[in-house]
């Protein structure tokens, strides 16, 4: 179905511009007209003059959260539904959540409710949708995205903290490789052709050296070649195969290194989204379901999908989840001191603010080991290439003094 960018105008004399699917110029201004706008520019979509880049335009957790609160606020003053989502639409800057709030105005228009109007966008995440719909049904809409919001905005500052601290290391790795590759590529030949012309004598430190450099030189559009197929093959083959998704979100709760941080980091996003769903409506099935997918652990998933059929039998959340040994044992025991106490979504809350504390100080303290050890390796490295250059001068000099 071709798509229409437009430009019109409201009653109100205000001039919007947006996009529609549609299979005429004459739907769209059907459309536009049912609105109560007046089409002032219609045109085809041209991916020629616009490329929308999924990969550069995707809906982030930034852009929901705001999305959230916008329309919470817009919500509370008693903004009708459909002039809400259009006013939200006109205040968004990112151009993928325009689109989407375009056709969500399409759908309400046709009679479809706001969150049965969001199942249809890829890019709007479940637990939204589900939290949305409890939010209608009992009436807490303005309640329920203002949760949404917060939630995004945790979730946001959680992952910029994990980025920003995992910045400086690939920094160094960067730096590291682009120097040496520098020094084996230029320097070094430059270096040894200059030594062997003045009658020197390579040791065979420096020639193994020399031919690694060479080799690299010659063969360094095969070797980016090499790591983008690898990569496109992980990404368009690897990621969609299900055993393999479900033996590394195993391999990566079970790392040394990385193993005891990813455990915690899925503990307090559970616990979080846990908290939130329940305490909106959402039933305890639908929190399950949902939470296993917002973890992004394969594995995670498929063990939730089992205690599922348990819960539902009554079995308690806790036992029931503690049994799967996928999650830290506190955990666990919090979630049936909550069911004990009726106080799950307090105690919920308290225990992913505890784990996101425990997450930011091991993070901190693995980067805090990991900065000198590549530091030592880069010096040892570099050292390693210092040594080939100097070792054919000394031995050029010690002939020199034997003359």
């Amino acid at each position: 179905m071709p798509v229409y960018s437009y430009q019109a105008r409201n009653i109100q004399g205000t001039i919007i511009n947006g996009t529609l699917d549609a299979q005429t110029r004459e739907e769209v201004v059907n459309s536009l007209r049912q609105r109560d706008y007046f089409p002032l520019k219609i045109e085809v979509d041209k991916k020629e003059r616009d490329i929308n880049i999924d990969l550069f335009n995707k809906v982030t957790l930034k852009d929901l959260s705001l999305f959230c609160r916008q329309f919470a606020f817009v919500i509370q003053s008693g903004t009708p539904m459909l002039r809400a989502v259009e006013l939200s639409m006109q205040q968004t800057e990112k151009k993928k959540m325009k689109e989407i709030l375009g056709r969500v105005h399409e759908k309400i228009q046709r009679g479809r409710s706001f969150s049965d109007s969001l199942r249809f966008e890829e890019d709007i995440p479940d637990l939204m949708i589900n939290m949305i719909e409890a939010g209608e049904a009992s009436g807490k809409l303005d309640y329920i995205m203002n949760e949404l919001s917060e939630y995004y905005k945790k979730q946001y500052k959680q992952k910029q903290k994990v980025a920003q601290s995992t910045l400086y290391p690939k920094i160094v790795i960067v730096f590291a490789t682009v120097i040496v590759g520098f020094l084996l590529v230029y320097v070094v030949p430059d270096f040894a052709n200059n030594l062997a012309a003045a009658g020197g004598e390579l040791p065979i430190f420096t020639k193994l050296l020399i031919s690694f450099g060479n080799l690299v030189s010659k063969i360094w559009l095969l070797i980016l070649a090499a790591l983008a197929g690898l990569y496109g093959f992980k990404k368009l083959v690897l990621d969609k195969d299900l055993n393999y998704r479900i033996n590394s979100g195993k391999r990566s709760l079970s790392g040394r290194m990385f193993g005891s941080i990813n455990r915690q980091l899925v503990a307090g996003r559970f616990a979080n989204t846990f908290a939130v769903l329940t305490s909106s409506g959402v039933s305890v099935l639908s929190a399950v379901e949902i939470t296993s997918k917002v973890l992004e652990n394969a594995y995670i998933e498929t063990k939730l999908e089992k205690a599922k059929e348990d819960i539902k039998k009554g079995h308690p959340i806790g036992k029931t989840i503690e049994d799967l040994n996928i999650f830290p044992v506190m955990l666990t025991q919090m979630i049936t001191v909550g069911e004990e106490t009726g106080a799950l979504e307090d105690i919920l809350i308290k225990t992913s603010e505890y784990y996101d504390g425990e997450v930011e100080a091991a993070i901190e303290k693995l980067v805090t080991l990991i900065e000198p050890i590549l530091i030592m390796v880069l010096a040892v490295i570099v050292l390693f290439i210092v040594a080939a250059l100097l070792l054919p001068m000394f031995n050029m000099m010690d002939a020199i003094n034997g003359m």
